[in-house]
């Protein structure tokens, strides 16, 4: 059985604006103690669970490339003793700060095979608004040392704020070099942000004539759509996000991780201290667990695979929840036709076009 892995580094040099994940910038003193539990976790499950073929495993945060090369090592090797797939895409996400020539030969080594660089714009206003600790300079050098060693190279942009003549900018700069995936986020304000206490805002005008745009530009460059917020040259798409649209089996390690194992869903702790005694002391870190039955499977399979660009092919899915899912949804899907924000098309259900991905929030909210 195939698995996919998430390894969350819940550690930052600064917590951003608009950051909603669990991570802390001033409890780098306890990441020794954070690295002992971690792979004390992932040994913990692999010692009860060890005929899964690992496919992918990524490294998010926080910013894990604070992490020094041994450190990685570490856990890395923790995994590798497992049977892990020969085309296994292993990812880590690195801050610009950090794509030293030095550090990333030293990912190569180790085994990584995908960088994802948090670019989010080579424009200095953009980057001050969006409190980044390096510059547009740092941007370009970022990419030039780690194309130099990888082929696999993603960046992430963030979007919808600023004028379009930046997004413009920030666009015809991506397609400077030879990059194989970009993901474009529209700057979320969410509950608990120093951006939502600030009241910043977005204009729906702005976000859509960006959203259109950007969709449209990236096509012209080969970079095409598969996934609302994520763009690719055809086979490099991510493979451990297309694990998660897909609804197959993930294992998260880590504070505040999820996994979704055989129908079962689990959640680890949120709080640090919380996550490194419970598991230093043989606990589970898991604070919230849910079986789901079939009914709810259909239900969240088919509501992420919407979020693809694809959509769901009906006989595939139908065969694999042996189910008629267009039976469940009659009357779902009638009304989404009628509106024009869902179509089928040569035996899938798709979300209508790109302007109707930006309400898809309205539209999946039907199938939940």
């Amino acid at each position: 059985m195939n698995l996919y892995v998430y390894i969350h580094i819940p550690f930052c040099y600064k917590k951003c604006p608009y950051c909603s994940f669990i991570s802390y910038e001033k409890s780098i003193s306890t990441k020794h103690l954070y690295l002992k539990a971690l792979v004390k976790e992932i040994e913990s499950f692999f010692l009860k669970n060890n005929s899964y073929k690992i496919e992918t495993i990524y490294f998010g945060g926080g910013t894990p490339s604070l992490l020094k090369p041994e450190e990685l090592v570490l856990i890395l090797n923790t995994i590798k003793k497992y049977h892990i797939s020969k085309a296994c895409e292993i990812t880590i996400e690195v801050n610009p700060n950090n794509a030293t020539k030095n550090y990333l030969q030293k990912l190569k080594e180790i085994g990584f095979t995908r960088i994802s660089l948090g670019i989010q714009s080579f424009n200095n206003q953009k980057l001050q608004f969006l409190q980044r600790l390096h510059n547009a300079q740092e941007s370009f050098r970022a990419i030039e040392n780690t194309i130099e060693l990888f082929d696999n190279v993603s960046i992430d942009l963030i979007y919808g704020f600023e004028n379009f003549n930046i997004l413009q900018e920030d666009l015809n700069n991506a397609v400077l070099f030879p990059l194989k995936h970009i993901s474009a986020y529209i700057l979320s304000i969410e509950k608990g942000t120093l951006f939502y206490k600030q009241k910043v805002y977005l204009q729906e005008e702005n976000v859509e004539k960006q959203f259109l745009y950007l969709i449209k530009f990236l096509k012209k460059h080969n970079i095409n759509q598969y996934e609302i917020s994520n763009f690719a040259k055809k086979g490099f798409e991510s493979k451990h996000n297309q694990a998660y649209w897909q609804n197959y089996d993930y294992i998260g390690f880590g504070l505040s991780a999820s996994s979704h194992i055989n129908s079962v869903r689990y959640k680890n702790t949120d709080n640090l201290d919380d996550y490194i005694n419970k598991v230093l002391l043989d606990k589970s870190p898991v604070v919230y667990k849910e079986r789901l039955n079939i009914d709810k499977q259909i239900k969240e399979a088919f509501v992420i695979g919407l979020r693809t660009i694809k959509g769901i092919n009906i006989n595939n899915f139908n065969q694999r929840y042996n189910c008629n899912i267009e039976e469940i949804f009659k009357k779902e899907l009638s009304k989404h036709y009628e509106l024009k924000t869902l179509k089928k098309v040569r035996g899938s259900i798709k979300i209508a076009n790109p302007k109707k991905l930006l309400i898809s929030n309205y539209i999946l909210s039907d199938f939940i």
